[in-house]
């Protein structure tokens, strides 16, 4: 199967018959494009265009020209989408900003290569020189510094619980020694449904691990580290889970899917 052609690459070619309203000979394209193609290469991608009707060729052998249809010999070689007109039109940019962005929208085959200046690099020294002026260094910092540093505690912890909790859950009972998968731990999370053939107790150990993160995030600007806090935990933690030592008979456990935590309650068989 032939390797597609880049389609910038065909547009490149197209730009530089733009520029001969005469006609643009094959060495004259060739001489144009700045990465060296082999004739033989570059036939076939001419070939290519005339089949598309993006080029139209004219003379034989030697004399052979290429040139835009008529229909497109008015129109710019490759007009800019709406979208990027758009994003022109709401973006302000620098003189020498807009010079680099017209510059970087050109196809790469019709840039001029540029290489590394080692002297550039080498007279940089970290933390004693810069490649940026310290207005610009500032104005950096500003825009990416985080925006909830003075919010209360747990304010971004609430905004990606949504997203974690399920991982951070799994992830805790595991280290335990908790053999749930991930999307077992999901499954009993989203929808209390079990995984066939565990422990029970390694659904409560789960459940109870995620109470205890929603108690860490839900109550963090009124608890700290101190006793009030590790009870807590601990209680959270130890829910139910010592059944099995208790129980003078086979016990079934069921979970309760609620908005905020779950319960356990226990069954007899």
């Amino acid at each position: 199967m032939p390797r597609p052609i880049p389609a910038e690459e065909l547009t490149a070619i197209v730009e530089i018959v733009h520029r001969y309203p005469d006609g643009a000979g094959l060495q004259d394209i060739a001489a144009a494009l700045p990465d060296g193609t082999p004739v033989r290469t570059l036939q076939y991608r001419l070939q290519r265009l005339v089949e598309e009707g993006q080029l139209v060729r004219e003379g034989e052998r030697r004399w052979t020209r290429y040139r835009l249809p008529p229909a497109a010999r008015e129109a710019p070689a490759s007009p800019a989408p709406v979208a990027e007109g758009e994003e022109e039109a709401v973006t302000p940019l620098s003189a020498a900003g807009e010079e680099i962005h017209a510059y970087l929208r050109k196809p790469p085959a019709v840039r001029r290569p540029a290489g590394y200046i080692r002297a550039f690099l080498d007279c940089y020294r970290p933390n004693e020189s810069f490649y940026l002026c310290a207005e610009d260094r500032a104005h950096l910092a500003k825009i990416g510094k985080p925006a909830f540093e003075a919010q209360p505690a747990g304010t971004y912890a609430r905004q990606i619980l949504g997203r974690l909790l399920i991982d951070l859950s799994w992830n805790s009972s595991r280290l335990e020694g908790n053999t749930y998968s991930l999307l077992d731990t999901r499954r009993l999370i989203e929808f209390g449904e079990e995984a066939e053939g565990r422990d029970r107790l390694e659904a409560q150990m789960i459940l109870n691990h995620k109470d205890a993160i929603e108690f860490l995030v839900g109550t963090a600007e009124e608890i700290g580290f101190n006793r009030y806090t590790i009870l807590n935990l601990h209680a959270i933690l130890h829910r139910c889970a010592a059944w099995h030592l208790y129980a003078s008979r086979p016990r079934r456990l069921r979970t309760e899917p609620r908005r905020s935590s779950q319960r356990c309650v226990h069954l007899g068989l």
